[in-house]
């Protein structure tokens, strides 16, 4: 089990960061700390050693990167995650090279910080499987490069920084064949699964197997930094680069003997020798980014970029017409819109950055009307973006997306009624305490410009307007019994300053506490 640590200088905001990473229920997690500021959370991460810490970049006193340099070669086996501004990618390059795992940009949602945490947790396990692996002998391979792969896909030149020792020998008898490729199995968004991963291991060897081509051909599974399943494929010059995809897409078809449309996988060209992973990782991995303009197929071979236009993007007048259409939710508009804009045919002067403008936009016309109440927040799109296959896939999604913006809508008709009788009630239940805005939000999971805006309308008055009317009621009843101070009634309604609670009720009631208190 493992240890949480937060580090934010802004209260409320390493509470969110808490309360998110609770709602991800990310299995391992034991205890969940919050630090308020760099200071304390030097001195909490000392006592607690957590395994792993989320802290953001810019504080004062202490800020994330020197928090990193004091921690790091104290808690040599702790992963940092920083949280960052959008202007804050040059500290984050320098907080990388102090040990930083990893970086969310504020605010983060719910499934991002999940999603970090088991990266994290995997890694620590990466460490973990790497010390017991170390000492082991040769038949003991197979499992110590699992855990070192992807830090040599991901750049790490394993060759040179551990020339001679046991672990580089290891990995050059495993890897006896010249030739190298690397695959990437897509399962949607289902990520870090070890069931996927020993399911692929178990269905390729059987497949190798039966073609006969153990002697020749051999692969090792493993998660990849985004915990998708990855393949190193090792293998004689005797074997063709045809053949190897051949056996991978026997694989394929088995996996989807339980689901017809996963997995897909994607396979890069051939490299020769350990050196070449990564580039042969980075090839296969913008191959599976790619397979949505490609024709279907099982597995996606790297093929040399193909020519392509840039006139492909609809133009301003069609832009306009999307959103009109967006602008009423009109259903058969969006639907032929999509259909014309993103045909088939239209494939070969696609590129993908290209493709995903147009989805972004069309996502975003279409959302304006939830007021980032609903459906998915931007990383989510671009997550949901990734699990598509084709652009029938892709067509069908944003036609989808509409016809769900639009019920949703009308099933939420009355959502903000309910929400505010909640949000009101709050109020009248820890009025006597420093309520903010954000955390009566927080608490009926509701965005915080969204829920301002819906309060005002419901009740026609600011949050902090109704905070104050309901202490101005309840300190007007509290006068009424002449037992109480008008310190204490001023304590009991939320205003630990008195001249504050009197200036608050005198511009409500205008006149006094203790003036109102004689008219009684």
């Amino acid at each position: 089990m493992y240890t949480l640590l937060i580090i934010d200088d802004e209260e409320l905001i390493g509470s969110g960061v808490k309360a998110k990473l609770e709602r991800a229920n990310v299995a391992g997690i034991r205890d969940i700390h919050v630090a308020d500021g760099g200071m304390l959370g030097l001195a909490m991460a000392k006592a607690l050693q957590p395994h792993i810490i989320i802290t953001d970049i810019r504080m004062p006193e202490l800020d994330g990167i020197q928090l990193i340099k004091e921690l790091a070669p104290l808690l040599p086996r702790a992963k940092f995650i920083m949280l960052s501004g959008y202007g804050d990618y040059s500290y984050v390059r320098e907080a990388f090279k102090y040990g930083a795992l990893d970086y969310l940009l504020k605010p983060a949602s719910s499934d991002e910080l999940g999603k970090q945490v088991q990266s994290a947790i995997a890694s620590i396990e990466n460490d973990h499987r790497n010390d017991r692996l170390a000492a082991r002998s040769l038949t003991d391979a197979r499992a110590l490069l699992t855990a070192r792969l992807p830090l040599v896909i991901h750049g790490t030149n394993v060759a040179a920084s551990s020339k001679d020792s046991e672990s580089q020998q290891s990995l050059e008898a495993y890897f006896s064949h010249p030739l190298f490729a690397v695959s990437l199995l897509s399962f949607g968004d289902v990520t870090f699964s070890e069931e996927h991963l020993d399911t692929v291991s178990d269905c390729l060897e059987r497949c190798v197997q039966d073609d006969n081509l153990a002697p020749d051909l051999r692969f090792l599974a493993f998660h990849d930094g985004q915990g998708r399943v990855s393949l190193v494929l090792n293998y004689a010059a005797s074997v063709s680069s045809e053949t190897v995809q051949g056996v991978l897409g026997q694989a394929v078809i088995a996996l989807r003997k339980s689901n017809p449309r996963l997995p897909v996988a994607s396979i890069s060209q051939s490299g020769r020798g350990l050196d070449h992973l990564s580039r042969l990782y980075k090839q296969a991995h913008q191959t599976m980014a790619e397979r949505i303009l490609r024709e279907p197929s099982d597995v996606f071979a790297t093929v040399d970029p193909w020519g392509r236009t840039d006139a492909w993007l609809p133009g301003k007048k069609e832009l306009e017409e999307f959103k009109q259409a967006a602008e009423s939710l009109h259903a058969e508009r969006i639907g032929l819109w999509v259909d014309r804009h993103l045909s088939d045919s239209l494939r070969p002067r696609m590129s993908l950055e290209q493709l995903k403008s147009i989805y972004d936009l069309a996502l975003s016309e279409i959302h304006r009307h939830v007021h980032d109440r609903f459906l998915f927040e931007e990383t989510e799109r671009a997550a949901a973006f990734d699990t598509i296959h084709t652009l029938g896939e892709l067509r069908h999604y944003i036609k989808s997306y509409a016809a769900d913006t639009k019920r949703l809508i009308s099933e939420h008709a009355h959502l903000g009624d309910t929400v505010i009788t909640v949000a009101e009630s709050i109020v009248r239940q820890h009025y006597s305490r420093d309520l903010q805005l954000a955390e009566v939000a927080n608490r009926v999971s509701m965005n915080y410009s969204y829920f301002s805006k819906l309060f005002k309308e419901r009740t026609g008055l600011t949050f902090t307007a109704y905070l104050t009317k309901v202490r101005m009621e309840e300190a007007q009843k509290l006068l009424k019994n002449p037992t109480l101070r008008i310190n204490e009634i001023s304590e009991k309604v939320g205003y630990s300053n008195l001249y504050h609670f009197s200036r608050a009720f005198k511009n409500y009631f205008g006149v006094s506490p203790k003036e109102h208190r004689k008219t009684m």
